[in-house]
């Protein structure tokens, strides 16, 4: 039966006459995740490619940061206005029962260890760096040398950042890192104007996308040519793509979490297709004042989405940008488990005193990072398990379950800093298979999911607008082509 009172309550005035000033009360969720990938993403990953490849892949992170801020925006805007998540909805997509929820959720919840070995690895590299402890020495047990006391590092970090997930004692921490990281990014925004970078090569490598080739000095070079002899270029744009604004596992948390603010019908209840009709048949009153808070409400997940990747795509572009101008140059790579140190040079060559902000930074990113992913995926796996078996998610169990889901990812994380690397792989493997595994082609996917999930959840003023469906096809079609291309490279390496 219908509901009799109004479909969505109402919305704020920040929502029915919004203004720019009002663009930040909508950040919510959003930063979350641009936290959970500043670590990895930008510092690591963006500031690889411009050593790399100098300009050549600016357009990679441009086109995945809109491209997923579409992905992203398209669900939450569905919850917002259904109350439902989508990994819920797509139970009903025609085929085997379950089979797209599975498909999404499987690979996101197996690969949630990869991070929390990897991330704590890059670190603990940078650690043992600065430590001043030798960087050489003989074998310790079954583990090289350096290889173990990156581990001891990495392994006291994760213990940390489990604490504090548990404890949920990051408060003065985020806001101490909010000022850090901001120091960061303004420092790195004004090397950027002090090199001034070639604007015409920059304009072409933004928009113009290019096949990725290696320059012929990272090949004989000693120190690279063991890690990218036999690793193909598209494989470093798998890892590009996957640092932009995260993957799928990121974003069925992030949708998860838009409960807790309440917008629209998230985290309030959910309605039936029978009832979304009802209430906006007709030119009645009641109909149009429904259609009207709908499309004010989706203005929330908007604004979140809009202003959370813009800033993701500013701070990668600058950092991908810079690394051109300081490392590629230098032909200096962040390689092998060495993937933070060059970066130093970003703020020292503007003044030499910068480098402890650099330093203070690293830490301070990265914990956030470590301590984000806890949250998002213990998010990611009650929705997985909500829409995969909702018997066994009770409001009883949730405590439980979360408690559940941060002991396996620190153990499991554990797990796979402690095994040899011979077996693990190296940082830069795990990270390239989990972004194989639940990178481009299941973001692509999702984006074709949503198209049919709006049309068949959604009566006819509510879904989304023929641009906006043309911009979720578009990037659904362009991410799952790249994934194709980036699987197959993956499988014949």
């Amino acid at each position: 039966m219908a509901e009799t009172g109004p479909l969505y309550p109402e919305p704020p005035m920040a929502l029915v006459r919004p203004r720019v000033s009002h663009l930040a009360s909508y950040v919510g969720p959003g930063v979350i995740i641009a936290s959970v990938t500043i670590g990895s993403g930008e510092l690591v990953y963006a500031s690889r490619s411009g050593a790399i490849f100098g300009y050549g892949m600016l357009w990679c992170f441009l086109y995945a940061g809109v491209f997923k801020a579409i992905q992203v925006y398209t669900a939450a805007r569905h919850i917002t206005l259904t109350g439902e998540h989508p990994m819920v909805t797509w139970r009903g997509l025609p085929g085997p029962p379950l089979w797209f929820p599975l498909l999404i959720a499987v690979p996101a919840v197996a690969l949630m260890p990869i991070a929390f070995s990897a991330i704590p690895e890059i670190l603990g590299g940078f650690i043992h760096r600065l430590s001043g402890i030798a960087m050489a020495g003989p074998p310790i047990g079954g583990w090289g040398y350096l290889e173990f006391w990156i581990n001891v590092w990495s392994a006291l970090l994760l213990v940390v950042c489990v604490s504090m997930a548990l404890g949920s004692s990051y408060v003065t921490l985020e806001r101490v890192s909010m000022v850090v990281l901001g120091g960061i990014v303004l420092c790195v925004g004004a090397s950027v104007i002090v090199f001034g970078p070639d604007l015409v090569q920059l304009i072409e490598g933004l928009f113009v996308p290019r096949t990725p080739e290696y320059p012929e000095w990272l090949l004989e070079s000693p120190q690279y040519v063991d890690e990218f002899r036999n690793r193909s270029p598209w494989l470093e744009v798998s890892i590009y793509l996957g640092a932009v604004g995260g993957g799928a596992y990121d974003y069925i948390g992030y949708i998860g979490m838009l409960r807790e603010k309440k917008w629209g019908l998230a985290g309030r209840r959910v309605v039936s297709r029978e009832e979304l009709d009802a209430a906006v048949a007709g030119d009645s009153d009641s109909a149009r004042i429904a259609i009207a808070r709908g499309k004010q409400w989706r203005r929330a997940p908007l604004f979140d989405t809009v202003a959370s990747f813009a800033f993701v795509i500013l701070v990668t572009l600058l950092f991908a940008i810079l690394a051109t101008l300081v490392l590629h140059s230098e032909k200096a790579v962040p390689a092998n488990n060495n993937l933070l140190n060059e970066q130093e040079a970003f703020l020292s060559q503007l003044y030499p005193a910068l480098r402890w902000l650099y330093r203070i930074g690293v830490f301070l990113a990265f914990i956030g990072t470590l301590y984000g992913a806890f949250v998002v995926y213990r998010h990611t796996f009650v929705e997985s398990a909500a829409a995969i078996i909702p018997s066994a998610v009770t409001p009883n169990r949730l405590r439980v379950i979360r408690i559940g889901v941060t002991a396996y990812c620190f153990l499991g994380g554990m797990t796979m800093i402690w095994l040899p690397e011979s077996l693990a792989g190296t940082i830069i493997t795990r990270m390239t298979f989990g972004s194989i595994i639940s990178g481009a082609t299941s973001c692509g996917l999702w984006c074709f999911a949503m198209l049919w999930a709006d049309h068949v959840r959604l009566p006819a003023p509510l879904r989304m607008s023929r641009t906006m469906k043309t911009l979720t096809a578009l990037a659904g079609l362009a991410m799952t082509v790249l994934g194709i291309i980036i699987t197959v490279e993956y499988f014949r390496s």
